[in-house]
């Protein structure tokens, strides 16, 4: 259990799509709207689960041209999501523009992440958990995972707050954001050429 404990650990905490985005947004547009992504995150994460565990995902990705068409769509939304965060305003007011990402697109971030189906496959695949039967071992991974994934996110949050905490001059932050911004396009190009 230990094992399986850190192997989630080291697959979360390296950056990906949710916890790039999560730190952009907290860095961009403040804690009130990082922990409403925070939260859309979660419960797209918890739903990705679900979807590994039932066996849709590798029932739907059989049908013809799913996964391409599924590729494309996640790597144009997450284009999208780290320019919003690269070219966000950090003042009070926030421009219709430059509006915050939304509990709902981090529900959907999350369920065209490829990143977070990587993962969860390899949770729930492998790692057995002795003397517990196959739903037990569902229930405590479930648990454990999400025991894990909480405060991790809660850092990278943290940590995006932080850099807009300290009050950087606008050119500075816009600086941290547009670094923000392209790490989250890297994430991509990696995703992308992954699948090449």
């Amino acid at each position: 259990m230990l094992a399986f404990a850190i192997a989630i650990f080291l697959m979360i905490i390296t950056p990906g799509p949710g916890v790039l985005s999560l730190a952009g947004t907290g860095a961009g547009f403040g804690c009130r709207a990082g922990v409403i992504y925070l939260l859309g995150l979660f419960v797209g994460t918890n739903s990705v689960m679900i979807i590994v565990i039932t066996g849709f995902k590798g029932v739907l990705f059989k049908i013809p041209l799913v996964e391409p068409i599924f590729l494309i769509v996640s790597l144009t939304y997450l284009t999208w999501i780290a320019w919003r965060i690269s070219f966000s305003d950090n003042k009070t007011s926030i421009k219709s523009s430059q509006k915050e990402p939304t509990f709902f697109e981090a529900i959907f971030l999350q369920l065209i992440n490829p990143k977070a189906y990587l993962v969860n496959g390899i949770l729930f695949a492998g790692f057995p958990i002795e003397n517990l039967n196959f739903s037990q071992e569902i229930l405590a991974k479930v648990i454990i995972i999400n025991l894990v994934w909480v405060p991790v996110h809660f850092f990278w949050l943290w940590l995006g707050i932080r850099l807009r905490s300290w009050g950087l001059q606008s050119g500075k932050q816009k600086t941290v954001n547009k670094f923000m911004g392209f790490s989250l396009i890297l994430v991509v190009v990696l995703a992308g050429a992954s699948y090449v």
